[in-house]
């Protein structure tokens, strides 16, 4: 296999063997703004000619490559992103004859962007004023929204936010400008790259281009739409001490490569002191060192998830026209692209800067996403989001007991659904660490008597303390909402001192569970649950590592399978616009989550126990000390009932 360098100095070989035999063909997108495009003061810090960076190349080319149908870019701030976007308008207005619509996400980054880039690259752009003798001149040709130039192109220019400024036109390119700033769903009737890109049906070259900063991790579009690309794209450079190549990442403190600093000096000098640590060799280089590099570097595809025995496939290219695969083999360009790159590759900012903007980020937890965004170019997960389905299924435990020493009191929760109940009992010891005990699914239509009768063995289920005793279930909950209210309240109101209903409402800032202390107009004791709140504290705890205060413990059994953990991670933070507000909302977007509710109304149901009883957990603790004492001094089964009568006192009504 050929080292990069070999493999660039290969693709110049065919290509000029080839060259005899080729017509002239148009120049790429790089040579076009190489040789056409102007800096203007406007939109830049400098004025004069345009450069390409090594690092845009292979991103340029790809915009304007015929044969690339979807370019996506998921960026951070200073890599050169709008001027990319402008040359390529440029390209295919004057170079190729294409109408073009450009949408900003909503009318006043329209606005910006048509006074401020596109109006002074069409007066500074020398092939693209010889085009428009309107500039500067008021005329229906020459508006915010639209620029008809003499080869009777278009160019539109278009907010985000209304679905009719993505009807009635026809085009060869479309460009979203900082697409994870558009609404999700345009008044109805689809994503704005769903109903964009019907504008690009008919074109020959139809060709759509999406480029933002990240946002929020899981409900982020530019994630999303380079996630569905056929290749994703990062830029490797070589080491310029050992000759290695690497695709540059931020690390931190504990990660033995990326960018480092002496966090010991003066903090107005750490910025100076930045250099990148090869995570080969352990060698150092600086931004200078990076921009002599960065002429040798290349992109390459991230690998699919590599399987036992399956050799590891890529995709790399140079400049976005001749893409090969790891056998250095010329393969067929693929349709969908992506590409990730952020403030590193920069030509324009120094990695001072980074360390500047890190020291910033310190600050706050708004400052540190920012940040992650516009720094780093990656999404944002909010604390408390991280955990995988996969990692709580691996961090499975042996219990010693079927309810471990450190359970102090157990509840149970159920969940009405239309063909079955799903429970599950929970232990609660010191601090809010808990453990999942037993989940159940009860199958059968809830307007039976014989689902109830079911669940009526489930709730004085008996379990075996570690500590020696027999413990039950003092108080169970059950979720009153959907088609069965009656029937819950009717089990209820059998069973009053044992179980209460509940209701959810996901309302921001509700508490997690109301007092009730007398029966609603139905006869029942209804407490209703801030299904918001208590899923924001569930996720943070799902996130704790080490046992002790707020951790969840599980056991490793056949109940507690992989579904079990898809359900418990199943919620996930989204914005919502509510009442001409957005706020951030918990979402199921549809996935079961039935075991993430009974989770949650795990609190609910402590918190009542707590207020029926007067005990608080240290209460807790200490009547199970008493019952394990009792169990080493009577071995007798019959102190299960007495205990039971014991636990039923005061939790009537």
């Amino acid at each position: 296999m050929l080292s990069p360098k070999q493999r660039k100095k290969f693709v110049e070989a065919v290509v000029a063997a080839t060259s005899v035999l080729a017509r002239p063909t148009p120049l790429t997108g790089a040579e076009w703004a190489d040789e056409h495009f102007k800096l203007s003061p406007e939109s830049s810090y400098e004025r004069g000619d345009w450069v390409t960076a090594p690092y845009q190349v292979a991103i340029l080319n790809a915009m304007t490559n015929d044969d690339i149908a979807e370019v996506n870019w998921q960026k951070s701030s200073r890599v050169g992103y709008t001027k990319l976007i402008s040359i390529a308008i440029a390209y295919a207005i004057e170079h190729k004859n294409r109408n073009v619509a450009a949408w900003s996400p909503d009318d006043g980054a329209r606005d910006r962007f048509s006074k401020k880039h596109i109006d002074s690259m069409i007066r500074d752009v020398a092939p693209l004023r010889r085009l428009f003798p309107w500039i500067g001149k008021k005329d229906k040709n020459n508006t915010i929204d639209s620029k008809v130039f003499l080869n009777q192109h278009v160019l539109y220019l278009l907010g985000g936010k209304a679905a009719k400024n993505y009807r009635e036109i026809s085009v060869d390119l479309g460009i979203y400008d900082e697409l994870s700033k558009f609404d999700r769903d345009i008044e109805k009737e689809g994503s704005p790259t769903f109903i964009g890109d019907k504008r690009l049906e008919g074109s020959v070259y139809g060709k759509s281009i999406r480029g933002s900063t990240p946002k929020l991790k899981g409900e982020c579009q530019i994630e999303e739409v380079c996630s569905e690309a056929d290749q994703r794209f990062y830029r490797h450079i070589p080491c310029p001490e050992c000759g290695e190549y690497q695709a540059l990442q931020f690390g931190g403190p504990d990660v033995e490569f990326g960018l480092k600093w002496n966090h010991d000096a003066p903090r107005s000098k750490q910025a100076a002191s930045v250099f990148y640590q090869c995570m080969h060799n352990g060698c150092h280089f600086s931004y200078a060192d990076y921009l002599e590099a960065d002429e040798d570097g290349y992109w390459q595809s991230d690998p699919p998830e590599r399987e036992q025995g399956v050799e590891e496939t890529f995709v790399w290219t140079f400049d976005g026209i001749e893409f090969w695969d790891q056998n250095d083999e010329a393969i067929e360009t693929s349709s969908s692209v992506a590409f990730y790159a952020w403030s590193v590759y920069s030509h324009w900012s120094p990695w001072s800067q980074i360390v500047t903007d890190w020291h910033k980020a310190q600050r706050s937890r708004e400052n540190l996403q920012s940040f992650v965004n516009t720094t780093l170019g990656e999404t944002w997960e909010e604390p408390g989001s991280r955990i995988k389905h996969e990692n709580l299924f691996q961090r499975r435990e042996v219990y010693a007991a079927p309810v471990p020493a450190g359970c102090h009191i157990l509840t149970g929760q159920v969940d009405t659904q239309d063909d079955r109940l799903e429970g599950l009992v929970i232990g609660h010891g010191d601090g809010d660490e808990r453990w999942s005990i037993y989940p159940f699914i009860i199958h059968g239509d809830p307007g039976k008597k014989g689902v109830w009768k079911k669940l009526s063995e489930y709730i004085y289920k008996e379990f075996e303390h570690e500590l020696g005793y027999i413990a039950n279930v003092p108080l169970w909950v059950i979720d009153q909402g959907g088609h069965y209210t009656t029937e819950v309240q009717d089990f209820c109101k059998l069973h009053e001192s044992n179980v209460r209903p509940i209701v959810g409402e996901n309302q921001y800032g509700k508490p997690i569970v109301n007092v009730v202390r007398k029966r609603n107009n139905d006869g029942v004791f209804l407490h209703r649950v801030g299904t918001d709140t208590a899923k924001t504290i569930i996720a943070s705890q799902l996130s704790e590592m080490n046992p002790g205060p707020g951790y969840m413990h599980f056991p490793v059994n056949d109940l507690h399978d992989e579904g079990y953990f898809q359900q418990l991670c199943s919620p996930r933070r989204i914005t919502k616009k509510i009442k001409g507000r957005m706020v951030r909302v918990w979402d199921e977007g549809g996935r079961r989550n039935e075991i993430s509710d009974l989770w949650v109304y795990s609190l609910a149901c402590l918190r009542v126990l707590r207020m029926l009883t007067g005990l608080d957990m240290d209460g807790f603790k200490d009547r199970s000390k008493e019952l394990a004492r009792a169990a080493k001094s009577d071995a007798s089964p019959k102190r299960v009932t007495k205990k039971r009568r014991v636990r039923s006192k005061g939790l009537g009504s």
